[in-house]
């Protein structure tokens, strides 16, 4: 299995339907994090005033707002192993990145110095922009424990689990956004989707064997279904329907188990694809970093937003997306080579 932790450093043609999914996937983040972080859901006004912008607005979100759940699930599905080395990997990458940005970012006069306070702040500050990489640490230092109970207790116990703890994140991490789950952005979050995605592989059953077409149907009902729900209680009782984008809807974790479903059941073979996807997990470091993000991904959509007409507006945030997830691989190719040199040096 492949995580973000687990870089590949041989190319493999294999299950590349999976590495697709999770190129796609950090796509979508890129999209999310242009559209409702850069800028913000659309208000009543904006639906009265635009009603066109605002639909597209919720459609590009609801359907894109089901990437981070993906990842967690492709770690349930092949189950996390832990290895030191890969979590070494995985420091060395945040860091390794971001030092690079910071050079080039100073060097360029973007930026004022940044002491060492603040880069132990970078990944152990609070939950900050960097939350995936920490709550999935979490994630991968409980998966061995998470990985035996799956494996070992029966099929009905596994079962009333995941009942039981999806009842609970609805009522608590849904409906009253307490208990801990943070709106599904949490590694209890994480630990239920890892869970759901080893029984769904451990035990296939009628609701995982639809054809491929049904569980794109099936993504796509509930993306939409979630969007004019989101878009109608927003118009009718102002900003309710913004939390229908949590991470724990149960809209969007069913919209996203059929979204990953379709995946595993597509036949792709590509060794591009793989070396593509050895790498995406570094647009999440690159466009997230406390150096880019804030000032200048989320500054610069939203200058065009406000500056731009609806054509250019496109054309610029989507080339702008292409650009920082290709530029992204390209370093991290770079950091892939560094890091297994100093693995020959010191191993």
């Amino acid at each position: 299995m492949k995580s973000p932790i687990n870089n590949i450093t041989k190319l493999k043609v294999r299950e590349s339907n999976i590495e697709l999914l999770r190129i796609i996937s950090m796509i979508l983040v890129l999209v999310t994090h242009a559209c409702y972080v850069s800028l913000g859901p659309p208000t009543f006004s904006d639906i009265s005033n635009s009603f066109s912008s605002s639909l597209t607005r919720v459609l590009c979100e609801s359907f894109s707002d089901v990437c981070v759940n993906v990842f967690i699930l492709i770690s349930g599905w092949y189950g996390i192993k832990s290895r030191l080395n890969r979590f070494l990997s995985f420091i060395f990458q945040i860091y390794f990145i971001n030092v690079v940005l910071y050079f080039i970012m100073r060097s360029g006069g973007f930026m004022d110095p940044v002491g060492l306070k603040g880069w132990m702040n970078l990944f152990l500050g609070g939950y900050g922009i960097y939350w995936f990489a920490k709550a999935y640490i979490i994630l991968y230092i409980f998966a061995p424990v998470l990985n035996s109970f799956a494996e070992h207790c029966e099929k009905r116990q596994l079962e009333y689990f995941l009942v039981s703890f999806y009842t609970v994140q609805t009522i608590l991490g849904f409906f009253f956004d307490t208990g801990g789950f943070y709106s599904g952005y949490s590694p209890w979050s994480f630990m239920g989707l890892y869970l759901l995605a080893r029984y769904m592989r451990l035990y296939p059953n009628k609701f995982t064997k639809f054809d491929k077409s049904v569980d794109l149907m099936v993504y796509f009902f509930f993306s939409l279904l979630t969007a004019i729900l989101s878009l109608s209680m927003t118009y009718w009782w102002g900003k309710v329907g913004t939390f229908l984008f949590q991470n724990s809807s149960p809209l969007i974790i069913v919209s996203t188990v059929y979204f990953f479903l379709f995946f595993t059941k597509i036949t792709i073979s590509s060794r591009f694809v793989v070396w593509v996807s050895a790498s995406c997990f570094a647009a999440y470091i690159v466009h997230c970093s406390p150096f880019v993000f804030y000032p200048y991904y989320v500054g610069i959509i939203k200058s065009w937003y406000d500056t731009e007409n609806s054509i250019f507006f496109f054309l610029y945030t989507s080339g702008f997306i292409l650009s920082f997830f290709v530029v992204s691989i390209l370093l991290d190719q770079v950091r892939i080579r560094v890091w297994n040199l100093l693995c020959r040096y010191f191993y």
